[in-house]
């Protein structure tokens, strides 16, 4: 049999107890030459690897990524097989794999994994099992695989990654345009030790990688942040099904990958983020939490009545309701004043915490003692003394952490917001969980939940701050002259953004006191997959604010921000339509029923697309005033009718108020939207420029 054009390369680290058959398998495809990359072993690697014929080389313990490209750079062939050590090759299967690369015309073409343990222990089978039974399968890798030689030359590895330099490698191998691939007939063996350490060292290495991934290409693998509660979820599914014995493995993935995740991102980094980056990070940091935030109430709603649900699902709607009347512009604020702060902003972080902190305490009381006194809705919790401290709790803590969030923006760090808000998302699903397991069904445990996975966030914020040598002043927190300082240039911002959101606040609050908990419970779980959407909209008009900021007058902006909104709200209403019927009917018959209000809501959030950008390009041109009046008529079209539409026609006549007050906001979106974009920017507000423009406040000494 003649010799395959093909330079094999291992990278092999103390690797003798899989390299001898490796190569073994290797060596009978008949390769041009078998390049082993040594990492400084410590066992018999090197000896067993040269009793093979193999030409050996070494990193130097550089690691992975630098061993794989030592090799490339000495290969002799433009088709190099990047064979990890614990792969094995059976017989004809490289010249198979080379026929598929050759005639697809690929520039890299991984093997198909069939995973296997190397014993008859529980770890070994629970993550063969895992990997055999997983989506990632289908995902290009570089454990056996085809590659032309010329591309990673060009493209190479990032020394930089101990870990995860496959994924990272794909992201920049699809943005190049280059044909990738998986073989689903070629299939080789991979084998796992079977030790418990084994699997933790897998699930730390997966959870680093992926962090070090988002950290460089926010846009395109922010996802991967909740990558590891998503495949738990389906691998506990899939558990249950077919093997529950490995049920108590996805505790363990789950904990350990999310440890080096956060590890690896509150690790502190030398320079500040991107614009891009910086957005990219918020985005996912407010997109996750929809994600585990369904998880909680299906949770809930599984083990408490429709009566509790509702009720707990208004007081958690309060508590937010508080966090934005509480937070008065004093976010918006931060991102303007901090950045010039000459002690890094520490006076003034302490200042902003401790402002919304009183500042939600107050309000929160306010609203508690105002619903108690309407008697039915939510007013029947506060009869709950401990009910009505832990709503206070959850305001106060809440509060802070969104202003954390705000602080990382201003210092060009959002990745610290998605670290804090998959934190707080993961503690509230396990005291929720601990608590049901100690058989403790009651409603203070839901409102208990998000206030422990609020606090969790706030401490967790203040460790990263204390980490970057930027922990809050105290001393100079709390002084009239510095709340002042904020609240001048916050509080003309925080009246559109309250007069916005309201209704998706106060709607929850209005249904409970007319139709009762039971009912609120069915509507809060379909109102908060919308906002999972209406997200997305949002999310367009503040970027077209951001773009408009340097570049007011460049043409076609706004429609491209609108055209841009309008698509992904659509993918995003599609995927509603289509699962949210499933998702409420596994939730139980209650809960089902609510499928109806979907495909009325959705036709509204994209209408809101366009209303979000006119909102966006008047933030930009300091019309505050102009669209503070559009949200604050938009909202009344919404709340002041919507108990006796409620109690006329129930939930589908809310949803129906709701759709066609957004049809008037847009209607007039698009009137101003053709006049504004057709005229010259206008002045700003008065109240806006002044708000921004007089002085802080903010002591400097």
């Amino acid at each position: 049999m003649g010799e395959l054009e093909v330079s094999v390369i291992i990278p092999a680290r103390n690797a003798e107890a899989w390299l001898g058959e490796c190569l073994e398998s290797v060596r009978a495809q008949h390769p041009r030459e078998i390049i082993v990359v040594d990492g400084c072993s410590l066992d018999d690697t090197v000896s067993i690897a040269r009793s093979f014929g193999a030409r050996v080389l070494s990193d130097e313990g550089r690691g992975l990524p630098a061993a794989r490209m030592l090799g490339v750079q000495n290969a002799g062939c433009e088709v190099v097989a990047l064979i990890d050590a614990d792969v094995v090759l059976p017989p004809g299967t490289l010249s198979r794999l080379l026929r598929e690369f050759d005639d697809g015309g690929y520039d890299g073409l991984q093997f198909g994994l069939a995973s296997e343990s190397d014993g008859p222990g529980y770890w070994g089978a629970a993550l063969a099992w895992h990997h055999n039974h997983s989506r990632v399968r289908s995902w290009f890798g570089v454990s056996a695989t085809l590659m032309r030689r010329d591309v990673l030359l060009s493209v190479g590895f990032d020394d930089n990654f101990r870990s995860g330099e496959d994924i990272e490698l794909r992201i920049r191998l699809e943005n190049g345009g280059y044909k990738l691939g998986v073989s689903p007939t070629t299939v080789v063996r991979h084998r796992f030790a079977d030790t418990f350490d084994c699997a933790r060292d897998q699930w730390l290495q997966d959870g680093a990688g992926m962090a070090r991934t988002i950290r460089k290409h926010p846009g395109r693998a922010g996802w991967l942040a909740v990558l590891p509660l998503l495949a738990s979820v389906r691998g506990v599914g899939l558990s249950l099904v077919h093997a529950p014995r490995f049920l108590p493995y996805w505790a363990g993935f789950l904990l350990y990958n999310y440890r080096a995740m956060f590890g690896e991102i509150l690790r502190p980094q030398a320079r500040p983020l991107s614009v891009g980056g910086n957005a990219a990070w918020l985005a996912a940091a407010r997109i996750a939490p929809m994600v585990t935030g369904f998880l909680f109430w299906a949770l809930a709603a599984l083990l408490l009545p429709p009566e509790q649900i509702g009720l707990g699902s208004a007081v958690v709607a309060a508590a937010l309701l508080t966090v934005q009347l509480g937070m008065l512009g004093v976010g918006p604020a931060t991102l303007t004043l901090l950045p010039s702060e000459p002690d890094g902003g520490r006076r003034l972080t302490a200042t902003s915490l401790l402002t919304v902190g009183v500042s939600a305490l107050l309000v929160g009381g306010v609203l508690a003692a105002v619903t108690y006194s309407m008697g039915s809705g939510v007013g029947e919790a506060w009869r709950n003394p401990v009910v009505t401290i832990i709503f206070l709790a959850t305001a106060l803590f809440a509060s802070a952490a969104y202003q954390l969030d705000h602080i990382g923006v201003a210092q060009e760090r959002a990745d610290r917001a998605l670290v804090r808000s998959l934190l707080q998302s993961l503690v509230q699903l396990g005291v929720l969980g601990l608590a049901f397991a100690a058989g403790i069904r009651d409603l203070s445990i839901v409102v208990g939940a998000v206030a422990a996975g609020a606090l969790v966030s706030v401490l967790a914020g203040l460790r990263q701050l204390r980490r970057a040598r930027l922990e809050p002043d105290w001393r100079h927190g709390l002084r009239p002259r510095s709340a002042v300082g904020l609240l001048r240039p916050g509080l003309p911002n925080h009246a559109l953004m309250m007069a916005d959101r309201a209704p998706g606040y106060l709607l929850p609050l209005i249904v409970a006191a007319t139709l009762g908990p039971a009912t609120t419970a069915a509507w809060y779980i379909v109102w908060m997959m919308a906002s999972a959407v209406f997200f997305v909209p949002q999310s367009a008009g503040f970027s077209l604010q951001t773009a408009l900021a340097g570049t007011r007058s460049r043409p076609g902006l706004v429609s491209s921000a609108i055209r841009a909104s309008l698509l992904l709200t659509l993918a995003a209403g599609l995927i509603l339509l289509l699962l949210g019927p499933y998702l409420l009917q596994f939730l139980g018959p209650h809960y089902a029923s609510a499928w109806v209000l979907l495909p009325v809501l959705v036709p509204a959030l994209l209408l809101s697309c366009v209303t979000q950008v006119y909102y966006g390009l008047c933030r930009a041109r300091g019309r505050l005033v102009e669209s503070t009046f559009v949200a604050v008529l938009t909202a009344a079209l919404v709340v002041i009718p919507a108990a006796a539409v409620a109690q006329q026609f129930g939930l589908t006549g809310v949803s129906v108020l709701w759709s066609a007050a957004q049809a008037a906001a847009a209607l007039i979106a698009v009137w101003r939207l053709i006049t504004l974009t057709r005229v010259k920017p206008a002045a700003p507000d008065p109240v806006s420029s002044a708000a921004f423009n007089e002085p802080t406040g903010i002591e400097k000494s």
